[in-house]
């Protein structure tokens, strides 16, 4: 396998962990595509910088399979059977054992329950990231009792696994403390590079003579895109506003229903997954995120980094970072009436536009980089080493 640092190579930067003695080991799903995966890339890559030898190990051979080996990286592929429980992880143990790892750091259920198995046949150290709140994938009783299950399977695993758990907001800190009581925790909110929006190119989905609107994001109930697709049925707004939406997921049918069933089917244009998302925000006229809940997305950074406007639900995450008519318009969660005003407000002040997209792209530059999130939990690494060494 493909590491990051070849042998005889030096490392690099004051974080490495002493040439090539030990290694950091990120597990994940790999399923889907959306803000876990691009954590993850993100650490990859900046990881990768500064020497540091990296193992990816994923359960899917999906899209973030795809962009690791784009960086030079190729994952380990685990069977994404619950019932090769036992074997995996005793395999895990042994890949952890042969790269040296020290610390592994997971993202989601499976990641956490197979690698707290794993510490049954190997020491390492575990760092968990929560990224938001379980939300379930499926409706019916069978689901709900699934669902059920693996939140308190995760909680038990990240309780014996002695992980030190980072929330990417204070609100989800808050949220967990139960659970997690007595365990490591720290505060490491997600972190982007800086971007050039002249480097991406217009989609042809958005016409010049349209006030184009953007929802990116999976296409489902607690993202909201129910909410906003009744706003922009609101007699205030511009004929001229559309929205577009990026992503998959269980609700398309569902949504496509709404958009005909209240005049609007021509003015909502559901895309799919694209691969060249930020084109799509950084030309978007205002990218909205009406959600229930949310932690910390990457689709918020992004347009911050890219100078986007942004109208948002004043929930989770979103209200903790963004400050109402500074960084973005803020409205009640299931407010469609408020995110109609907040549109014709944007689309009638260009002016609001710019000041708002660079208030929110300082506060990126200033609060979340890749950078400054990079160097915490490199931080953290370090002294779940030496406590190990101790």
């Amino acid at each position: 396998m493909k590491t990051l640092l070849q042998e005889g190579e030096e490392p690099l930067g004051r974080y490495a962990f002493e040439a090539t003695a030990q290694c950091v080991a990120i597990c994940t799903v790999g399923e889907l595509f959306g803000g876990v995966e691009r954590h993850v890339l993100g650490m990859l890559s900046s990881l990768r910088t500064r020497g540091i030898r990296t193992l990816l190990i994923l359960f899917h051979d999906g899209e973030l399979a795809v962009q690791a080996r784009a960086q030079g990286i190729e994952p380990i592929m685990l069977p994404n059977r619950n019932s090769a429980l036992m074997t995996t992880s005793r395999r895990l143990a042994q890949t952890f054992k042969e790269g040296r790892v020290a610390v592994v750091h997971v993202h989601g259920y499976k990641a956490t329950v197979f690698c707290a198995l794993a510490q049954r046949w190997h020491r390492f150290a575990m760092v968990k990231t929560e990224h938001g709140l379980p939300e379930p994938m499926a409706s019916g009783l069978i689901p709900t009792w699934r669902n059920r299950l693996y939140s308190s399977l995760d909680i038990v695993a990240t309780r014996i696994s002695g992980a030190t758990v980072c929330y990417v907001t204070e609100d989800l800190r808050a949220s967990y403390r139960k659970a997690h009581a007595g365990l490591p925790t720290r505060i490491i909110p997600n972190g982007v590079e800086s971007m050039d929006r002249s480097q991406f190119s217009r989609p042809v989905e958005m016409r010049d003579e349209w006030f184009n609107l953007l929802i990116v994001g999976r296409l489902d109930t607690v993202k909201g895109h129910h909410i906003a697709i009744e706003a922009i049925a609101a007699d205030n707004l511009s004929r001229e506003t559309h929205l577009h939406l990026v992503g998959l997921g269980p609700r398309e049918q569902e949504l496509r229903k709404l958009a005909q069933s209240i005049g609007v089917a021509r003015r909502v244009h559901i895309l799919g997954f694209r691969r060249n998302v930020y084109d799509y925000i950084a030309h978007c006229d205002a990218l909205l995120m009406p959600s229930l809940h949310e932690g910390l997305p990457y689709t918020l950074l992004e347009a911050m980094a890219l100078g986007t406007p942004i109208v948002a639900s004043r929930v989770g995450g979103l209200a903790e970072v963004l400050q109402d008519n500074d960084t973005a318009l803020l409205t009640p969660p299931r407010d469609a009436a408020s995110i109609a005003l907040a549109i014709a407000r944007l689309h009638n002040d260009r002016g609001l536009c710019s000041r708002l997209g660079e208030g929110s792209r300082r506060l990126q530059q200033r609060k979340y980089s890749l950078e400054a999130m990079t160097q915490s939990y490199l931080a953290i690494y370090r002294t779940l080493r030496t406590k190990d060494r101790g």
